[in-house]
């Protein structure tokens, strides 16, 4: 896969959902979620995450993300306009930024975590 959208997140809020049964409590989550946060024009970039309670609620967990193409965009700007503002010398060394490597090993580490989980859908699909 190429240029994979890698995301950040931060945990924005969590709300817990009580319901007849945890069917009832999850439909409960998902319709705060449709009316409250993609109704709104207020919200963007954020995620949704349900997570079942042994006790039959459902607790919605909201992250708002950003995007790491995003983030390294405006990292390289800054340091090309900071470089240029601070040295004679115009060239930035990209092949010697500790970010891009840090930005790899991110990359490497999801690899490895989408390809266990891709494996792990691939044989629940097949049943």
């Amino acid at each position: 896969m190429a240029n994979p959208k890698v995301m950040y997140g931060q945990q924005l809020a969590k709300k817990t959902f009580r319901g007849a049964d945890q069917k009832d409590a999850y439909l409960k989550a998902v319709k705060w979620y449709a009316s409250n946060i993609l109704a709104s024009e207020k919200f963007h970039d954020i995620m949704c995450e349900y997570i079942k309670l042994n006790d039959g609620g459902v607790t919605l967990v909201l992250w708002t993300t950003m995007s790491q193409s995003e983030i390294m965009d405006n990292h390289c700007q800054c340091c090309r306009e900071m470089h240029h503002s601070f040295f004679i010398n115009e060239d930035t060394h990209c092949d010697r930024c500790s970010a891009i490597s840090f930005q790899k090993r991110l990359e490497w580490k999801m690899g490895i975590k989408l390809d266990y989980y891709k494996e792990i859908l691939h044989k629940l699909i097949g049943k």
